[in-house]
Formats: C-alpha cells, structure tokens, sequence
C-alpha cells in the first residue's frame, strides 16, 4: 500500500521516458509507486523498462501486447495500490515538487481531485496554461470554460472514487472524457495549486496524415459530457456563454483531429475522395452547422462571449459555404507552416542558418 499511483502507458517511447522517470524518481515526495505500462512497444522501450524498475523498488513494469493508450491505462487503475491515482506521459516533464504539492492539497482540503497548473512545451516554446477564474462566481462555470475537466495529467484522483473506466474503442478526446465522467459520478471538491508544475510536450511526430479511428465519435461523446455539465449550471446566462464555449471546443476538435489530419493526401490518391467524402458528412451534419452557426451569431448579444481567431473565422465561412476544398486546402497550409517552422528551427539550431 502507498499514498500516490502514478501511471505511465508507454508505447515507443524510449527516446523520452528515461527522462520522465528521472524526474519521478527525483521528487520530493516519496511515499508512491510508479507503473509502467509498456503497451506492446516495438522501439526498445519494453527492455528498458524492465531496466528502470530493476534499479528502484518504487518502479513496477506490466508488459501487454499493444492495446492502445486507454487500455493500458485501465490495466494501471486495476494493479495500483495507492489512495490516488495520476497519469503521466512517458515524454513529458514534471517540477520536482508536482507529487508533495498535488498530495498535500488533496489531503489538506479532503478533496477528490487535486488540479495544478501546466505548461505546453513545443521546441524551445514554453505556454504557460495557469488555472483561471472568471468573473461569474461559479466553479462549475469556470471548469468548463477552461477545459480544467479536458486535461488528464495535472491531476490527483481518488482511487476508489474511480467508477467508470477510459473507453478503450476511442483514441480522440478519451481522456476528456474520463475526466468529466469522474467529475459527474463524484462531484468531487477541488483542490487547486496555482502553480505550473506539469510539462506536457506537443509532437508532431505522434500525429498521422490519416484520419484517427474512432475521431468524430469521441468528438462526439465530448460534446455530449460537455451538455451534462452544462445542465447542472444554475443560470440561464452562464448556460448560453458556456454552450458557446461547448460549441467552440467541438468545432475546434473537428479541425483539429478530422481536418487536419486528413488533409495531406496526394492528389492522384483513392483516399483523397473519401477525405472529400468525410468533409462534406460534417458539413451537412446538424451538430457541426447549429455550433458554427451559434460561434457566429452568440458575440453579437453578450459581449462576454469568446472571440474568434481569424482562422476559425474561415473554417466556419468555408464550411457554411460547403466548400469542402478550400477547407482541406486551409488545413493543409496550417500543417505546412508548422512542418517549416520546425525545420527552419532546426536549422538554426545546428548552424545551418543564423536568424538576422
């Protein structure tokens, strides 16, 4: 028996998780065990591991044939040992006091769910993500305006509070979802530590040109968790500016997760149809028109409301148009400029090129 589980799923992650358990290994607090979860990888990571766990007793490894990330997860939740549970990429960073903080806030306020703040890390850019109130005196309100619920790995959840598992068919938003599911069963009070002391590391290189399996379903359930939520705010105001909200995310998740990822086909290739095929689905689908429709119009009578980028205001135009191309074409240049803005990066970091 121990305070704290913390859960790592790994899978082709050797470059990175000798790092991560490092920084787990060094932390203040010590009363935890760590688990890994080497999720069938073929890169290495299995044996290492193994090695990691061989030279601390705080660290276990469970070896399964690959299953994706919410299972292995689940394995984690049903081999832990601890009064909490946090889970943790096997490439990201943690500050060395991230478990004694975390830890003492939950116990201090009799909480069932810690939350801290986190940074995203991409190349030599750090974006800090701190915990965030508004002005409208709700808690409820704020967990859904800042996606406080759509995070998993800045947080302390109490192991036998835990009643639904991840869902295992989903490899888009499972996460969230867990997260929100946690929150209905329990209505856990929150304890914060308002300070950035998680790092989670964006790659491209976790990302395909391909569509995700399961991606507009998870979309989808998060919209339909989000509306749970919605329902037990008290006030006709805070529903419509959190319903905006809800409208942006699921629209955000849309070119994100779907637009994005399947825009990079070769222009002779069979698939390009049947991204133009998945575009036109989405379009004419009365979720994805009511939440544009409703990112549009819901500014122009609450000035509270959220503002739209530039690019989300072309996504929407394109798509109350039905222009299925010139979506595809707009995804395609934003994936473009961040593949040559990370080799212009690289470049000047090995000399190739000196910025003037």
């Amino acid at each position: 028996m121990c305070e704290i589980s913390i859960i790592i799923p790994v899978y082709n992650k050797r470059r990175y998780l000798k790092r991560t358990v490092k920084l787990l290994l060094e932390q203040t607090f010590c009363d935890y065990e760590l688990i890994l979860i080497d999720d069938g990888s073929t890169d290495g990571s299995g044996p290492l591991c193994d090695t990691l766990a061989e030279a601390d007793p705080r660290v276990r490894t469970i070896h399964t044939k690959n299953q994706g990330v919410s299972a292995a997860r689940n394995l984690g939740i049903r081999k832990a040992a601890g009064k909490y549970i946090g889970f943790i990429d096997g490439d990201d960073t943690v500050d060395k006091t991230f478990l004694e903080k975390l830890y003492a806030a939950i116990e201090k306020d009799a909480a069932g769910l810690a939350v801290c703040g986190y940074s995203e890390i991409s190349g030599n850019s750090r974006i800090a993500r701190s915990l965030e109130t508004s002005d409208m005196g709700c808690e409820l309100y704020d967990l859904i305006r800042y996606n406080v619920l759509c995070v998993l790995w800045n947080k302390l959840f109490v192991r036998k509070k835990i009643r639904h598992p991840f869902i295992e068919n989903l490899s888009t938003a499972e996460d969230s979802l867990f997260c929100i599911q946690y929150y209905l069963d329990n209505h856990p009070k929150i304890a914060y530590v308002y300070e950035d002391l998680y790092g989670y590391q964006k790659r491209g290189d976790g990302l395909t040109g391909a569509l995700q399996p399961q991606a507009l379903y998870g979309i989808g359930k998060l919209y339909q968790y989000n509306m749970k939520l919605l329902a037990l705010l008290p006030d006709v105001q805070m529903k419509r500016l959190a319903f905006h909200h809800i409208c942006i995310v699921y629209f955000y998740g849309i070119y994100t997760f779907i637009f994005e990822n399947i825009c990079s086909y070769p222009k002779n290739n069979p698939k390009k149809k049947e991204a133009l095929a998945i575009v036109a689905d989405i379009l004419q689908s009365e979720r994805y028109q009511r939440c544009i429709r409703y990112i549009l119009k819901y500014p122009l009578q609450d000035k509270r409301a959220e503002k739209m980028t530039k690019k989300q205001l072309l996504y929407i135009l394109f798509s109350l148009f039905g222009r299925k191309r010139e979506i595809l074409f707009l995804a395609r240049l934003k994936k473009s400029y961040y593949i040559h803005k990370g080799y212009m990066k690289w470049r000047e970091k090995t000399g190739v090129i000196k910025w003037g």
